[in-house]
């Protein structure tokens, strides 16, 4: 009856991660016979994944650096290594984390549904140039105890 009584906030907003908004959206899509899946995974790594993952690697070869407790910001960091201002610690503005975020979730949807071959191998050359940026990760790390010691 009033337009005001509808939903305040949106389930994309009340999601807490990247991986369950697209996981839920994905899951209506599955539902919806109207749409195709594979049009909708293609779209969400072409148009949201792939150009936030281009776009923070370009910002990582352009970035600042900065103080990491008065937030002095540098073009580039002191021999020091050091703040001139105090003497915080200089790190980066933009992470790694920032640029791999999303590509995780993008090699899964391209993977479960049947994107197009030039958007996997696009997404393949991304992963591989970012491997070439910060060296590739091991997939697993043995903890100290699984070692075999007697005693």
């Amino acid at each position: 009856s009033n337009f005001n009584l509808g939903v305040i906030n949106s389930s994309y907003k009340s999601l807490p991660t990247m991986q369950e908004k697209v996981g839920r959206e994905m899951a209506l899509v599955e539902k919806l016979r109207a749409v195709d899946s594979s049009d909708v995974a293609r779209l969400i790594i072409d148009r949201h994944f792939i150009r936030d993952i281009r776009g923070n690697l370009r910002k990582f070869s352009q970035q600042e650096f900065r103080c990491s407790k008065c937030n002095e910001k540098y073009r580039r960091p002191p021999l020091s290594g050091r703040c001139l201002k105090c003497p915080g610690n200089i790190i980066f503005t933009i992470s790694e984390g920032s640029i791999v975020k999303y590509l995780g979730p993008a090699l899964q949807l391209a993977g479960k549904y049947n994107v197009s071959a030039y958007i996997k191998q696009s997404l393949e050359l991304t992963k591989s140039y970012i491997e070439s940026i910060f060296g590739k990760k091991r997939k697993s790390r043995k903890a100290l105890q699984d070692g075999s010691s007697k005693s």
